[in-house]
């Protein structure tokens, strides 16, 4: 089955436990040092990034929450661009909608006065220009998809399978134990 594109990835992990101790483990290694990932935990919350020389304008963030869910807590991540770069898309998106909006008003105004509604025609474009910026959001996580892929594998490497509903495919493969503590820092950090 192919992977559809979407504008802010997620994913979830479904947790035996309450998941403070994967937060725990999360902040332990930001603050002892990693030369792939930084960010801050706040309680249940927490914020990754690549370190900002290796950041590009592009740059994915990660935010992990902790979450109730059906069969207890859920960790989960959402990835997202940096905030001006998302602040800028939404910006984009309201701009032609209002364009759009003001195009259907304005053509509605010519078909009253018996005029050809030109106006109509900022409809079409506007659609036209949302797909084209969908379409660079798309671009741009595939230009990332490297940075979202060290940001994934530092959270995959923090939750344990002894703290995982599920068992990582990794994991369960390799036969992996419950401490990462022997995890190298070039895997993990």
């Amino acid at each position: 089955m192919p992977i559809q594109p979407r504008m802010r990835p997620t994913f979830e992990i479904a947790m035996k436990n309450d998941g403070t101790r994967t937060m725990a483990r999360i902040k332990h290694r930001l603050e002892r040092g990693s030369t792939r990932v930084c960010g801050q935990v706040v309680g249940c919350h927490a914020y990754l990034q690549t370190p900002p020389a290796t950041q590009s304008l592009l740059s994915p963030h990660l935010n992990l929450e902790l979450r109730p869910g059906p069969h207890g807590v859920i960790l989960r991540g959402r990835f997202s661009p940096r905030p001006n770069v998302w602040t800028g898309f939404v910006a984009v998106y309201a701009i032609l909608a209002l364009v759009a909006l003001g195009g259907l008003m304005f053509g509605w105004a010519e078909t009253t006065v018996g005029e050809y509604p030109w106006g109509f025609w900022a409809v079409p474009g506007s659609l036209a220009l949302m797909a084209f910026v969908y379409g660079a959001s798309v671009i741009g996580q595939g230009l990332t998809q490297d940075e979202m892929y060290v940001l994934r594998n530092f959270v995959d490497h923090m939750v344990t399978d002894a703290e995982r509903l599920e068992p990582h495919c990794e994991d369960a493969a390799a036969g992996a134990t419950d401490d990462t503590s022997d995890v190298a820092p070039e895997t993990v950090g």
